[in-house]
């Protein structure tokens, strides 16, 4: 039996983007058991009512990418970054980035989520 995509994409990270990536994915699954996972534009998703988290391997690090991050980005100015409309993400460039800020970025997305979904795309 084949390997579910999400997991293929994790199985060939190397390095500490494979660190960063499992230890993101350890408090996600970890925290919200009842999130479904899948691939969605080539990257592991993490869905509630609506797409909550992603997460995106780069160069030298991995970007969380949160689906209503922009609904978070002025309580997070440090941390959440990019211009989307919707979509921002965080830079985590080590395991010891996911800290408590990060953890209640993402306690905060995933209440947005159960309170006010906002659809995707």
């Amino acid at each position: 039996m084949p390997k579910p995509a999400s997991v293929v994409y994790f199985d060939r990270l190397e390095g500490e983007r494979a660190q960063i990536a499992a230890a993101l994915r350890k408090t996600i699954e970890g925290r919200w058991p009842t999130l479904h996972s899948k691939l969605a534009w080539g990257f592991p998703c993490w869905t509630g009512n609506e797409r909550i988290f992603s997460i995106m391997a780069q160069k030298d690090r991995c970007n969380l990418q949160l689906w209503s991050g922009a609904r978070l980005a002025d309580d997070y100015m440090s941390r959440i970054e990019g211009t989307g409309k919707d979509l921002r993400h965080v830079k985590v460039y080590s395991v010891a980035d996911v800290d408590d800020e990060l953890i209640d970025i993402m306690e905060r997305a995933v209440a947005l989520d159960r309170t006010t979904p906002k659809a995707v795309r």
